[in-house]
């Protein structure tokens, strides 16, 4: 009898035990982090930042080696990129749609390269009423609220410019204008400077025609205009890729390779080409994946606490037949 009391009360607390180790394994499984909560944790303690790039172009080069640049810079410093530009270049309708858009989404900077530096600071005051910091690049816009603008100094640039060609001219003769925009600061300060500082230097060439236009096609015919009815004009300056590429196919079609001096802005493949050629006197390029890099980096240093200049110089070189496979310059080419 006493076996048999010993064995029930030995079941007894085997099924104890095992039923108080039912109830530990099930709180602890109660008190664990659920997937959710453990994905919030990590991602506050990695402390990534959400940069949003409204860019020009998305299918300009000079855009796409910056898009890369702002790319490589979101990887290196482990933050998340998103990145939209309108897909015809200068479309500043589309533009301040997507602006809008960025800020409704609330990311922790914005950096923009405004198409239409007027039309973009109500959006802009927006942004700063809903605490997002903006931070410029390209160019600047007509208000303070930036944090900062890398850009350029197109001023200085298109003053080398000028200097550049009036060497070349002997301080003579007529200079044709095509400028990409009159909305963009660096569209108005690339066409303006030039002409500004031509005249200054060089009083004796003279302004003959100034238009405008930001599409390729438009240009060469707007060129062909231009060319024919200025046959003695010396030069003809255009203040991007996009410009020269058309005043390049208007030289082509005329048949004036050599007969006019072409002069530019940026260095995509076709301009590169015609300066290792000849058919571009010279032209400025700036540093697009640089730009890119140096733009989101800011942006994160901002965030981080660290003191941000308001306004930051970008890189840029004069370049012609003579020096545009010197590395210095050579890495600045998006051809």
């Amino acid at each position: 009898m006493k076996k048999v009391f010993a064995l029930v009360m030995a079941l007894c607390m085997v099924l104890l035990l095992c039923a108080c180790g039912q109830q530990q394994t099930g709180t602890g499984a109660t008190e664990s982090p659920t997937a959710s909560d453990a994905t919030t944790e990590s991602a506050e303690s990695s402390g990534s930042y959400n940069i949003w790039v409204c860019d020009k172009s998305a299918v300009h080069q000079y855009h796409r080696t910056l898009k890369l640049g702002c790319e490589a810079a979101a990887s290196d410093l482990n933050v998340n990129l998103t990145y939209d530009a309108p897909a015809i270049s200068g479309d500043a309708a589309a533009q301040l749609d997507m602006f809008a858009t960025a800020v409704a989404a609330k990311p922790d900077a914005i950096c923009i390269g405004a198409i239409d530096q007027e039309a973009v600071v109500a959006t802009m005051q927006k942004a700063k009423d809903a605490g997002i910091p903006i931070f410029c690049y390209d160019n600047g816009v007509n208000s303070d609220i930036p944090v900062t603008t890398l850009a350029t100094n197109d001023l200085e640039a298109t003053r080398t410019l000028a200097e550049k060609i009036g060497e070349g001219c002997n301080g003579e003769g007529g200079v044709l204008v095509i400028g990409h925009d009159q909305t963009s600061k660096n569209g108005v300060e690339r066409t303006n400077g030039f002409i500004d500082a031509l005249n200054e230097l060089y009083p004796n060439m003279e302004i003959l025609d100034v238009q405008y236009s930001n599409d390729a096609a438009v240009v060469t015919e707007i060129a062909k205009s231009m060319i024919t009815s200025y046959p003695d004009a010396a030069v003809i300056y255009g203040t991007c890729d996009n410009v020269i590429n058309g005043i390049l196919n208007a030289v082509a079609e005329l048949g004036v390779e050599g007969k006019i001096k072409v002069i530019g802005y940026d260095s995509g493949k076709q301009q590169t080409d015609a300066v290792r050629a000849g058919t571009v006197y010279g032209s400025i390029t700036q540093a697009p994946y640089s730009q890119g890099y140096d733009i989101v980096k800011n942006a994160v240093d901002y965030l981080n606490g660290e003191d941000i200049p308001e306004s930051i110089n970008a890189t840029y070189y004069y370049y012609n037949a003579e020096n545009i496979d010197e590395p210095e310059i050579a890495q600045c080419l998006y051809d």
